[in-house]
């Protein structure tokens, strides 16, 4: 039991440092997009999953990730000093992450926003 114990915390922390990493390294490439076109960024992301207004005449290119993960299978357990039996519902693991890159209307990005789970 304490082997599985320490497996999972090891598994928790390291997880914590990876997606810190991830958010440095996606807010350096965030930013390096600020001031270069939208067609250069089109060009080199693919045309984004969402086009909107940003209420100046410009736009918002969004850009969205989905990453499923295998459903967490359901729990039998009981409480202390009680009979009764009690069980959670699977859980389906969906993570989404949204990228986006604010546009004027000379077509320069200006600002970006993320969204959604650090790291994904």
């Amino acid at each position: 039991m304490k082997n599985i114990l320490y497996f999972f915390a090891f598994c928790l922390l390291t997880s914590c440092v990876s997606t810190a990493k991830s958010t440095d390294n996606e807010k350096a490439v965030m930013q390096s997009w600020v001031g270069s076109t939208k067609a250069e960024l089109i060009r080199t992301w693919g045309p984004p999953t969402k086009i909107t207004s940003d209420g100046q005449e410009g736009e918002i290119l969004i850009y969205d990730r989905t990453v499923s993960f295998p459903q967490t299978s359901g729990v039998i357990y009981t409480k202390p000093y009680s009979n009764n039996v009690y069980y959670t519902n699977p859980q389906s693991n969906v993570i989404t992450r949204s990228r986006m890159f604010y546009v004027n209307k000379q077509g320069i990005i200006y600002y970006w926003m993320c969204q959604g789970r650090d790291g994904y």
